[in-house]
């Protein structure tokens, strides 16, 4: 299995000579389906690089605690590039669903002040949208 890192350092090696894009965003995919959880965060692999340690960094900069405020734990399952951005996805399992858990995203607002991340979560026949740019702390589902 290749390390995040690595993969990240690549990515960027590759892109390198690609022109830059205008505005900093993330967009996360959240769905959960009887207790499993699939995430899938999209970013500009060019932002990205960066950070160093990927799985490191977005452990500190992206979480999920449920209702009864116990962290979920996300596990590293792949990533992908397709043009300039990378796919990053994890899984993990959210006993009781998602409604109530509080996400937290501040995933490269400690590099961008203009940074903006999205994140939609689909759960129980229901989807909601969270924003959050630099500084929010976490939010709730509803």
């Amino acid at each position: 299995m290749v390390s995040g890192g690595w993969l990240v350092a690549a990515v960027a090696l590759l892109l390198a000579p690609a022109s830059r894009h205008p505005m900093h965003t993330s967009s996360a995919e959240l769905v959960h389906e009887a207790d499993s959880l699939r995430v899938a965060i999209r970013v500009f692999a060019d932002d990205i690089a960066a950070v160093g340690a990927l799985r490191p960094y977005l452990g500190d900069h992206f979480g999920i605690v449920d209702r009864s405020g116990q962290a979920v734990r996300l596990e590293w399952a792949g990533s992908e590039v397709a043009g300039d951005v990378l796919t990053i996805r994890m899984r993990g399992r959210v006993a009781g669903g998602l409604s109530g858990a509080r996400v937290n995203n501040r995933i490269l607002t400690d590099r961008f002040a203009d940074q903006v991340n999205v994140v939609r979560a689909a759960y129980d026949r229901r989807a909601a949208t969270l924003i959050f740019t630099r500084g929010d702390g976490p939010k709730a589902l509803p």
